[in-house]
């Protein structure tokens, strides 16, 4: 059953500097993550910060998971915090990002989260991707529908969720400037309890006929699917 939307969540994906190993990677990143959590301005408003390191590419695996470092989460208390400490992001933490990251991130949402399934398990699909135009108000909820009724995917499941980006516009606030804007217009994370369970939903039968579905929703050529095992830095895991 659907819930009602949870606080602001913004949702990148990252890539390491040349010349640093993973493992140098994710400790670089989860000392940023450290760092973060001394900014008091940026931390008191964040209720949950996931780390997301993509699994080693094996049988199953989509392959845009050994094209990226780090799938990020980060869950504020609200819209209005967010937008507020703006200036503490980009003047006190994105200066640190510079010495974890290649650059800035090439794929990201940013917007309200619908809970479709509780989270619960840490090993997550992100598929990131475009709608295509003038969708059905309620086709992401049928498609949710659609795809926890699938025995061979939905019922592997351990949590869904929705997040569609929140466009600039006037009224917002928002501007168009990188540190704010979406690259993507939504992001699905499906939650698994491990691996094992994710690859069994991801060479099913019912992933391909997902994937169908998914065609006529998406914008095919925008998809970026990237398996990852989470790793919580403050919070709970859903």
């Amino acid at each position: 059953m659907t819930q009602a939307a949870q606080p602001f969540h913004s949702v990148y994906v990252q890539r390491r500097q040349p010349g640093v190993s993973r493992a140098d990677f994710q400790r670089l990143w989860r000392s940023h993550g450290d760092f973060a959590a001394g900014v008091p301005a940026f931390w008191n408003n964040v209720e949950r910060y996931v780390h997301n390191d993509p699994v080693e590419p094996v049988a199953g695996v989509p392959a845009a998971t050994a094209d990226y470092d780090a799938v990020g989460e980060l869950y504020y208390t609200s819209y209005a915090s967010w937008l507020g400490m703006r200036d503490v992001m980009w003047h006190e933490v994105a200066p640190d990002e510079k010495r974890v990251f290649a650059g800035p991130p090439g794929v990201s949402v940013r917007g309200e989260r619908t809970v479709h399934q509780v989270p619960q398990g840490a090993c997550k699909l992100f598929t990131f991707a475009n709608l295509k135009p003038g969708p059905d108000p309620a086709a992401l909820a049928k498609h949710a529908a659609m795809t926890l009724a699938l025995p061979g995917f939905g019922a592997r499941l351990a949590g869904f969720t929705i997040t569609q980006a929140l466009r600039p516009t006037a009224a917002s606030g928002m501007d168009q400037v990188a540190q704010t804007a979406s690259s993507h217009d939504a992001v699905f994370i499906h939650h698994f309890a491990d691996r094992a369970a994710a690859q069994a939903a991801l060479t099913s039968a019912d992933y391909a006929r997902l994937a169908v579905a998914e065609d006529a929703l998406l914008d095919w050529s925008s998809r970026v699917v990237i398996l990852t095992t989470g790793w919580v830095l403050k919070g709970q895991l859903g």
